[in-house]
């Protein structure tokens, strides 16, 4: 009988089963894994956060055929989504202001980021399609005299499009029934006013002209622009009002100017046409106040307040007022009648 002792056996099977010794070349089979090397980032590449993955190529469509894909201009790269805001969804974007581009007949916003590589800058770029000439050249106009003397810009004046002009940070230009907004921003933090318009000056206007070149439609002024006269009208004073001539609610559209008297003296012109002049007429009364003073002998009817002159003739209404802002220098009262009077004079 064989009487080799159990642990003897027992240990010669372990032996056996124990894993072969490795092939030559070939990695232990209990060998740890190791990582890959983390990537090594190119000499001037953009940090991994600054430039999102860009927008597929079937984005770009509708008003946003009209950006530019990948890289925009030299260093600056597409980065991020494209998106299309229709009509009413405008207020989701931007409630305050969303019925002031409504009013100018807005059909559809087409917006998207440009990141500039190795640094935290992005334009953000938006085209607004406004439906007609008319309104994004009225959208625009309004853009351009909110709360300041559009007299004031004239040293910022750029030729992009049908004209704009160029901010601290910001360009604005009209061509055919789109209006353009370029926004450049540093997501940093970091750069002072000063450094972010010598930024805004180099890539802002490289990049309108871009987009000015993709965009149809003519470059002349609305039609409508000839009932305001030449005579005094000041650089980007001719503005398009969908409605609130002068601040007064329920005017209707309306042309209003901002000019400049011989003597430096500042005031506005509105000239409002109406489809009748029983029209005219009832527009005409919503300028006249408790006190006012008729001046004869201008159009078919006219008065004066103590803040402007207004006269119809035919189905024109004409208002002569005090300018804006109202720190300007007005013309006084016996100027305004008298402008009033050479205008309506004018009219056919």
């Amino acid at each position: 009988m064989n009487r080799t002792p159990l642990f003897l056996i027992l240990s010669l099977a372990a032996a056996c089963r124990r894993d072969p010794p490795p092939r030559p070349g070939a990695p232990a089979a209990h060998a740890p894994a190791t990582a890959p090397p983390a990537p090594t980032a190119r000499p001037g590449a953009p940090p991994a956060a600054s430039i999102d993955p860009p927008a597929a190529a079937d984005t770009f469509r509708e008003t946003g055929r009209f950006l530019p894909q990948g890289a925009a201009l030299p260093g600056w790269s597409q980065s991020g989504a494209v998106r299309l805001v229709n009509g009413q969804e405008l207020f989701q974007l931007i409630d305050g202001a969303g019925e002031k581009y409504i009013s100018y007949g807005f059909r559809q916003l087409a917006r998207t980021d440009y990141r500039k590589a190795g640094t935290e800058l992005v334009v953000t770029a938006e085209i607004y399609d406004m439906g007609s000439p008319l309104g994004a050249f009225g959208q625009y106009s309004m853009l351009l005299s909110d709360s300041r003397d559009p007299a004031s810009m004239r040293s910022r004046a750029v030729s992009q499009g049908a004209g704009g002009f160029l901010g601290t940070s910001q360009l604005v230009f009209w061509k055919g029934q789109y209006l353009v907004q370029l926004n450049l921003a540093d997501d940093s933090g970091e750069q002072d006013e000063s450094a972010l318009a010598a930024a805004a000056r180099e890539v802002l206007p490289a990049l309108a002209t871009r987009l000015s070149g993709a965009i149809p439609g003519e470059v002349a002024p609305p039609a409508g622009v000839r009932v305001l006269p030449v005579e005094g009208l000041v650089w980007g004073g001719a503005t398009y009002l969908s409605s609130g001539v002068f601040g007064l609610e329920q005017t209707g559209a309306g042309w209003v100017g901002h000019y400049e008297a011989a003597g430096g003296q500042r005031y506005r012109v509105a000239v409002m046409t109406r489809g009748s002049a029983d029209e005219a007429r009832a527009l005409l009364q919503r300028f006249r106040v408790p006190g006012a003073t008729a001046l004869p002998g201008v159009g078919e009817e006219a008065f004066s307040t103590p803040t402007l002159a207004a006269a119809r003739k035919g189905v024109n209404v004409v208002v002569v007022g005090a300018p804006a802002p109202d720190v300007l220098p007005p013309l006084a009262p016996e100027g305004r009648s008298e402008r009033l009077r050479a205008i309506v004079s004018a009219l056919p």
